[in-house]
């Protein structure tokens, strides 16, 4: 019995350790992903942006630029019947597996929004630069994503670029493999900082 438990265990580390990862190059930085994931372009206005579309259709999205956000806005998940009602179709089906809470009145209720915050997050460098990185408290509602306050150049001078890369509603399996794929991120300007 054990050994053919050690032979599962052995099998199953290996099928999964065997996985074929390939580096994707954006010219201002790359970064190593899934083999089945592949690159895609898009036309930006005041920034660089892109992204990649993973084996199961999900959409990562980058955007590199003065005017690139943080999208993790974390407002507590607390809703009433106006801010209920301007969630989207998707969020309003993935609600009920939340934690969450509605009330008559956001202003009027007496709650600790710290409770239903929407995000994890936890800061860390990758290559040279400071990141925030978060993922969705209640699995696959929300956005998981990296964001870069300062690639270079400076608030003072109106020259300073972000960077962010982020997806919506990842499910557990890809929302590893993009946070494991964001920890390999590197930047051509990475030296000048």
């Amino acid at each position: 019995m054990k050994k053919t438990l050690s032979i599962i265990i052995l099998l199953l580390f290996f099928s999964c350790s065997n996985r074929s990862d390939k580096i994707i190059n954006f010219g201002k930085f790359k970064i190593t992903v899934p083999e089945s994931w592949t690159k895609y372009d898009r036309k930006g206005i005041d920034s660089f942006v892109g992204g990649i579309i993973t084996d199961t259709k999900d959409t990562l999205n980058f955007d590199y630029g003065r005017y690139s956000g943080d999208a993790s806005r974390d407002l507590p998940m607390v809703y009433d019947k106006e801010s209920l009602a301007e969630l989207s179709e998707k969020e309003r089906e993935l609600l009920p597996h939340t934690k969450h809470l509605i009330v008559d009145d956001i202003f009027e209720s007496n709650v600790d929004p710290k409770e239903y915050l929407k995000y994890d997050t936890e800061f860390d460098t990758i290559a040279c630069y400071k990141t925030k990185i978060i993922k969705p408290k209640n699995k696959g509602f929300g956005v998981t994503g990296i964001y870069i306050d300062s690639l270079f150049g400076s608030k003072l001078e109106y020259n300073k670029v972000r960077f962010n890369f982020y997806g919506y509603y990842l499910s557990d399996k890809t929302q590893a493999e993009f946070i494991k794929a964001l920890k390999t991120l590197s930047f051509e300007n990475c030296n000048e900082k």
